[in-house]
């Protein structure tokens, strides 16, 4: 029904969520502090080191992606065809092959992000 291979790649989805979440620049999540270096790369992820606390940090850390075992490609399609044609969670259950829980938890991760500040 919705061709999942339709989607961006796993490397140009996280170049989406870098582009979108820094746009202002980087900055610490825990310090808030914007003195930060790039340091190396977890898979497709650039990883960061905050100067003023010493922390490392990716793309995905304290976000709604952050410690998901899916890829940031499922998450895409999943929010799109739920916002887009209000798909019910069995059909997208369906064509990700998921179980209804990991559908459902993902739409209510989703959904709460959207009422945060």
């Amino acid at each position: 029904m919705f061709p999942i291979s339709r989607f961006v790649s796993e490397s140009a989805a996280a170049d989406l969520l870098q582009q979108v979440r820094w746009r202002d620049g980087v900055e610490c999540p825990r310090c808030r502090s914007d003195l930060t270096v790039r340091n190396g790369s977890y898979r497709v992820y650039q990883r960061y080191l905050c100067k003023n606390c010493g922390r490392t940090f990716n793309d995905k850390t304290d976000t709604i992606f952050a410690h998901s075992k899916l890829s940031l490609k499922e998450w895409y399609f999943t929010i799109y065809v739920f916002l887009r044609f209000n798909t019910s969670i069995r059909q997208i259950e369906a064509e990700l092959d998921l179980s209804y829980r990991t559908v459902r938890r993902r739409v209510e991760r989703f959904v709460s992000a959207l009422d945060a500040p």
